[in-house]
């Protein structure tokens, strides 16, 4: 089973879950939508959930993909999953500024993350993800995340 999961953020991220949806038609893949508009029609999907079930997909999950997140890829890293992750854009309207973006080319320069630009390389993503394993010690993952958002000034997730 492959999670799939956008945070909590109030913007629409159709283009991720439009793509894991196309994905789910040959795989599974459980997707939280969040505020997302579009409905998965292949894909198990739910908008938000408590806390102990959302884990729960983190720990059993094959392959995590996420937003560009901290607390997601916190999550991710927590529970020794390499991050697919995909940046929510301002361009397209998905965050209102592109600190996703600056997060995913730091974090995929230190190898932290897989990150997907072009979200047609999702699946390819998800199998380079499911290939590899953590390189750093979870909290080494989670240390270099810190530091990221503290030099940021606070960050936001």
């Amino acid at each position: 089973m492959i999670f799939v999961t956008v945070g909590t953020d109030n913007h629409d991220f159709s283009r991720l879950v439009e793509a894991a949806d196309r994905l789910a038609a040959d795989v599974e893949i459980i997707v939280q939508t969040g505020s997302t508009k579009y409905i998965p029609k292949n894909a198990e999907w739910f908008s938000f959930a408590e806390r102990k079930r959302i884990e729960s997909l983190y720990k059993n999950a094959e392959a995590v993909v996420t937003h560009a997140g901290a607390g997601s890829i916190i999550n991710c890293i927590k529970y020794g999953k390499v991050p697919v992750v995909v940046p929510r854009l301002k361009e397209l309207n998905e965050h209102a500024d592109n600190h996703q973006l600056a997060m995913a080319k730091s974090l995929e320069k230190k190898r932290v993350v897989v990150a997907v630009y072009d979200i047609s390389a999702l699946w390819e993503k998800i199998k380079l993800a499911r290939r590899m394993k953590l390189k750093k010690k979870k909290a080494a993952g989670t240390g270099i995340i810190k530091k990221y958002l503290a030099a940021l000034g606070g960050g936001k997730a």
